[in-house]
C-alpha cells in the first residue's frame, strides 16, 4: 500500500486501497478518494475522517459503486472471522488511524496500512493490539 501523503487521509488510502484491491476501481488514489469522501464536510486536515464510524466510507461503497457494505463495531474474534472472507477499512478510535483489511495471518489480522509504524503497527493488527487501540469500526463488503 501507497503511505499516505498527508496525516489526515488514511481513510481515503484505506478505501482506494479496498477500491483498487476488489477491482471495483483500478484507478482508485488517495487524492481521488478524499473527494469523493468529501473535503471539508466529511474528511479534512483538522480532523481526518469527520465521523469515526465510516458511515462516509460506507456510503461511497453504496452510492457510487454499488457494492454492499455493512459498518459495524467489531470483537477481535468478529473482525478476524469478516477478514477470512471479505475486505472493508478498519478504524481504531484509540489508534486514530484507518486500515484495509486484507485477510488473516496467523492469529492477527492481516492489515494494509498507509503510515507503517504508526503505534507500533506495520502490516498486522494482534487480538492485544485491537482490544488497546480501540474501539475498532469496520466497514466490510458483504
Amino acid at each position: 500500500m501507497p503511505v499516505q501523503a498527508h496525516d489526515w487521509t488514511c481513510s481515503a488510502c484505506a478505501l482506494a486501497w479496498v477500491l483498487r484491491s476488489t477491482g471495483l476501481d483500478n484507478s482508485a488514489t488517495e487524492e481521488s478518494v478524499t473527494y469523493m469522501i468529501g473535503v471539508p464536510q466529511n474528511i479534512n486536515s483538522t480532523y481526518g475522517l469527520m465521523d469515526g464510524s465510516g458511515v462516509a466510507l460506507q456510503s461511497i461503497l453504496e452510492d457510487t459503486y454499488d457494492q454492499s457494505a455493512e459498518q459495524r463495531w467489531p470483537t477481535f474474534d468478529q473482525a478476524y472471522a469478516i477478514a477470512g472472507q471479505t475486505t472493508g477499512c478498519l478504524g481504531g478510535s484509540g489508534w486514530y488511524h484507518w486500515c484495509a483489511l486484507r485477510g488473516v495471518s496467523g492469529s492477527n489480522l492481516w492489515i494494509a496500512n498507509s503510515a507503517p509504524g504508526w503505534h507500533g503497527i506495520w502490516d498486522t493488527l494482534s487480538r492485544e493490539q485491537f482490544n488497546a487501540l480501540g474501539p475498532f469500526s469496520l466497514v466490510s463488503l458483504i
